[in-house]
C-alpha cells in the first residue's frame, strides 16, 4: 500500500487533489458570495436586484479553468514541500486578485453588468476558503507522513560535517515527509547508531535501487562537477531528484529551485521536463523570424554567393552533418568560409589567422554573415534561432554521458556562449553555458539573447 501511494505520489497525485481542491473551494465561494449578496443583501440592506444565478453559472467553467492556468503561473502548483503558510497566503492573493483584474477586464470589454460588491464578496471569500482548503491538505499530508506514508527517502554523499548538518537539519522537518536512509562516501566513516553507512560512491546505484531512495543531496566537496553529472545521469531514469549544497557547484549557478534548510542553501537538480506552451511560442518565433529573414537578406545572399565563387572553386554553401536534439544528424548550411580541400572533420578555427580561411571567409566570419542559410535549417526544424551552439559528429563521438545532456533541446544559430564571448571561451565554459540554458530557457531569456546577438555582431566581439 506504502509503495503504491509513494508511487502515484510521484506521477503528480498531490498536484491533482490540490487543483481539485482549489476548484472546488473557488467554487463554493462563489456559491456563498452570491447567497450573501442576493438573499442578505437585498433583504436585510435593500441592495438592488441581482441578475439569476444561472447567468452567473454559464461562465462559472471557463473561470474556474482560468484560476487554475493563473495559479500555476504563480508557482501554486510546484512540488514543493516546504513553502511556508505565510508565503502561499501572499501568493493566493495575488493570484486571485490578478484572475478577478481579468474577469472584470473581460465583462468591461464584453459590456456585460455585474455587481461590484459580489466580485467584492467572491474575492474576499475565495482567498479565505481557498487557503483553508490549503491548509486542511497540509495537515492530511503531514498526518500520512508521520504514519509512514509517502515518506521521500533520502541518501546523503558525503559524510563529513557538511553531511552531518544536512542530516541533522532534515529531522527537523521529519513531518514534511523526509527519511534519511543513511550516508554513502569514499573517505569518510562514520559510527552511529541512528543513520547507516553503505560504503563507496560505487554502491549509490544498489543503494538507490534497494532502498527506493527519491532524494540524494550531495555533501561532499571533493566530488568532482564530472562525477556528480555522471551520477546525476545514471539515476535520472529513476526520478531522483539531486540536491546539492550550493557552494560545491556552479555549473548550474543560475539555479533551478534554490531551497534553504536551516541556512544551508541547495540547489535542486531535477530531471529537464516539457514544456510545450514555451516550445509552441518559440518554434512560431523561429518560423516568423526566419522567413522574415530570409526575405530582408535575399541581395545579400546573392552578393555573398558571387564574391565566394570569385575566389575559390565549389559550391558558396556548405553542407556539414551536426548533431540536433536527442542526438539526430541533420544537414547544416552555412556560407563557405573555407578552402574547398579543407578537411570538414576537424576542429573549427582557433584564430582569425587560419591559413584554411579565405579573405571573403574572414569577413563572413566576422559579421557572422556565414550563418545566414542557418535559417533554412530552423524552418526545416533541425535548429532554432537561440539554442546550443549544433556540434560536428566527431566531437558528440566522444561525449561522456553527462555531456550528452546539451542535446536535450535542438540546437541555435545564436546562444549564451555566442552571446556572452562567442569563440572566445574555451570548450568546457561552453558546455557549462549550453547546461544553464537548457535548465532556464524561456521566451524572455531567448529574446535577451537575440538582442545581445545583434550587439555582438555590430560590435564583432569574439567572431573570427
Amino acid at each position: 500500500m506504502r509503495s503504491f501511494i509513494r508511487l502515484v505520489d510521484q506521477k503528480g497525485l498531490s498536484i491533482l487533489i490540490l487543483i481539485l481542491s482549489d476548484a472546488l473551494w473557488y467554487f463554493l465561494s462563489f456559491i456563498l458570495a452570491y447567497f450573501i449578496r442576493a438573499e442578505i443583501g437585498i433583504k436585510f440592506y435593500g441592495l438592488t436586484y441581482l441578475q439569476p444565478f444561472d447567468i452567473y453559472f454559464k461562465v462559472i467553467p471557463f473561470v474556474l479553468i482560468l484560476i487554475v492556468i493563473v495559479f500555476y503561473f504563480y508557482g501554486l502548483y510546484e512540488k514543493q514541500n516546504r513553502v511556508t503558510a505565510l508565503n502561499e497566503i501572499t501568493l493566493i492573493i495575488k493570484a486571485t486578485t490578478f484572475c478577478l483584474l481579468l474577469i472584470m477586464s473581460a465583462s468591461f470589454l464584453r459590456k456585460y453588468d455585474y455587481s461590484r460588491i459580489l466580485i467584492l464578496l467572491f474575492w474576499v471569500l475565495s482567498i479565505f476558503f481557498m487557503n483553508l482548503g490549503r491548509f486542511f491538505l497540509r495537515k492530511i499530508q503531514r498526518y500520512l507522513y508521520k504514519k509512514g506514508y509517502a515518506v521521500k527517502n533520502v541518501l546523503i554523499v558525503g559524510a563529513g560535517k557538511i553531511g552531518k548538518q544536512i542530516a541533522n537539519s532534515l529531522e527537523h522537518y521529519s513531518d514534511f515527509g523526509y527519511k534519511i536512509i543513511g550516508f554513502i562516501d569514499d573517505k569518510t566513516k562514520i559510527k552511529n547508531d541512528k543513520y547507516q553507512f553503505f560504503g563507496g560512491l560505487k554502491q549509490l546505484m544498489d543503494i538507490v535501487k534497494r532502498k527506493h531512495i527519491q532524494y540524494v543531496y550531495i555533501a561532499d566537496p571533493s566530488i568532482s562537477h564530472e562525477n556528480i553529472l555522471n551520477m546525476m545521469h545514471e539515476c535520472e531514469n529513476l526520478n531522483v531528484r539531486f540536491k546539492i549544497v550550493s557552494n560545491l557547484f556552479e555549473i548550474v549557478a543560475g539555479g533551478i529551485d534554490i531551497n534553504e534548510i536551516e541556512g544551508i542553501p541547495t540547489i535542486d537538480l531535477s530531471k529537464n521536463h516539457e514544456r510545450p506552451i514555451y516550445d509552441f511560442f518559440k518554434r512560431f518565433v523561429d518560423l516568423f523570424l526566419s522567413i522574415f529573414g530570409i526575405i530582408i537578406s535575399t541581395p545579400f545572399w546573392l552578393l555573398i554567393t558571387i564574391l565566394i565563387k570569385l575566389e575559390t572553386k565549389g559550391h558558396a554553401i556548405f553542407i556539414q552533418e551536426r548533431v540536433g536534439k536527442n542526438g539526430k544528424f541533420f544537414k547544416m548550411y552555412k556560407f563557405r568560409t573555407m578552402y574547398k580541400n579543407t578537411d570538414e572533420n576537424t576542429y573549427a578555427p582557433k584564430n582569425p589567422n587560419d591559413k584554411r580561411i579565405t579573405k571573403v571567409g574572414k569577413f563572413l566570419r566576422k559579421t557572422s554573415l556565414d550563418e545566414l542559410p542557418q535559417l533554412i535549417n530552423v524552418i526545416k526544424g533541425d535548429m532554432s534561432l537561440v539554442g546550443p551552439r549544433p556540434e560536428m559528429c566527431f566531437i558528440v563521438a566522444k561525449y561522456k554521458e553527462w555531456q550528452k545532456k546539451r542535446l536535450d533541446v535542438k540546437p541555435g544559430i545564436t546562444g549564451l556562449w555566442q552571446v556572452l564571448g562567442r569563440k572566445d571561451l574555451p570548450l568546457h565554459e561552453n558546455l557549462e553555458y549550453d547546461f544553464y540554458y537548457i535548465k532556464n530557457r524561456s521566451m524572455l531569456l531567448d529574446i535577451v539573447i537575440l538582442l545581445k546577438t545583434v550587439s555582438a555582431v555590430i560590435f564583432q566581439r569574439g567572431a573570427y
